[in-house]
């Protein structure tokens, strides 16, 4: 919880920053100027909202201006996208992106008594156009990544799973980017420790599933039934199969999200704890003379956060690869001249 408490507070500084500072109301981002430059639209009913985008090279981040603030108007930076922004979309900012080059973007809304920050890496494509809508759902603040593709003169969005990676280029050269603290000198009673505790929090819902068989046929089968009609003409039979080994690919890659979260969860955990003094760690020992329940509670629940954000990000990933391969099948049959909802990566 003080971790998630740093964020909201670096991000209130951030946009603190941006209201009182000499900076202008577009912010301080450059536009890419490459042709072939991506374009991405910030959308968001939040109060003042804000998008900082981070690379090698702005490990600190750039703003883009801000939204629905009281005292300021709204940025009027605009791309000339070729989609138009949805007809419900009273306040957004659009941005020239460098194509082909991981980023990292971070939303932020600051109100009374209240902040939330959604950080997200992306890299855009070439000429590509995106939108990017931040609003709350529920007492959650959330980003909801499309990219925009226009068929047959309707735009089509098509999502794109979200993860949150951090910059490693830019590990102790920013303050959301802190460099890696160095543990003490572990002993075998100190490794024997962190065992236990993170052995004793591992829950039964985080543990992988026992069965371990393939993706059922009959998933496979109706799926591609589904899709046959939806077409409406004849595929190859090569499609169908390479069809069918992406969905199995797929099945595959989401069940073993559980193994791949419970191993990440554990190395994390273990990272945690071996940064501790030897008499802070003991009071996380299950059943330890100097244990401090309340505090292992809280140490568990926090780690127990991070799981799940882990397994959500994820089974984006799983969702993302997926989605890229099944747009490089239809690109390759050359489906989507012939069908408007195609698969898109």
């Amino acid at each position: 919880m003080f971790i998630l408490f740093q964020r909201h507070l670096r991000a209130a500084v951030g946009i603190a920053a941006l209201l009182l500072g000499g900076c202008s109301v577009n912010g301080t981002f450059v536009d890419a100027t490459a042709p072939d430059a991506a374009k991405l639209r910030f959308i968001s009913t939040n109060e003042s909202a804000t998008l900082d985008i981070f690379d090698a090279e702005h490990c600190g981040g750039q703003t883009t201006g801000i939204l629905n603030n009281l005292f300021l108007a709204n940025t009027r930076r605009r791309a000339v996208m070729s989609a138009a922004a949805p007809s419900d979309a009273k306040a957004y900012l659009e941005v020239r992106l460098q194509p082909n080059r991981e980023l990292f973007a971070r939303a932020n809304t600051l109100s009374t008594g209240s902040v939330c920050t959604v950080g997200f890496n992306f890299t855009p494509q070439s000429g590509g156009e995106y939108e990017a809508d931040f609003r709350y759902f529920g007492n959650r603040c959330q980003v909801s990544l499309s990219r925009l593709r226009e068929i047959d003169g309707k735009v089509m969005r098509l999502p794109i799973a979200l993860t949150d990676k951090g910059l490693p280029a830019c590990a102790g050269r920013g303050p959301l980017f802190p460099k890696s603290a160095e543990a003490p000198a572990q002993s075998a009673e100190r490794a024997a420790m962190i065992a236990q505790i993170v052995d004793a929090s591992v829950i039964a819902k985080m543990r992988p599933d026992a069965d371990d068989s393939s993706f059922p046929t009959a998933v496979i089968d109706k799926s591609e039934e589904e899709r046959k009609q939806r077409l409406g003409f004849t595929m190859p039979d090569t499609y169908w199969t390479e069809y069918r080994k992406n969905l199995e690919q797929f099945g595959n890659e989401l069940k073993a999200t559980k193994t791949r979260s419970l191993q990440l969860y554990k190395d994390y955990y273990t990272k945690h704890l071996s940064l501790l003094e030897t008499p802070e760690m003991l009071k996380l020992v299950p059943e330890g003379q100097a244990a401090d329940r309340s505090e292992a509670m809280r140490t568990n629940n926090s780690m127990l956060e991070y799981y799940y954000r882990t397994h959500e990000e994820l089974l984006r990933e799983t969702l993302s690869a997926h989605q890229a391969r099944m747009a490089d099948l239809d690109q390759r049959f050359d489906v989507c001249r012939r069908f408007a909802a195609c698969s898109q990566n």
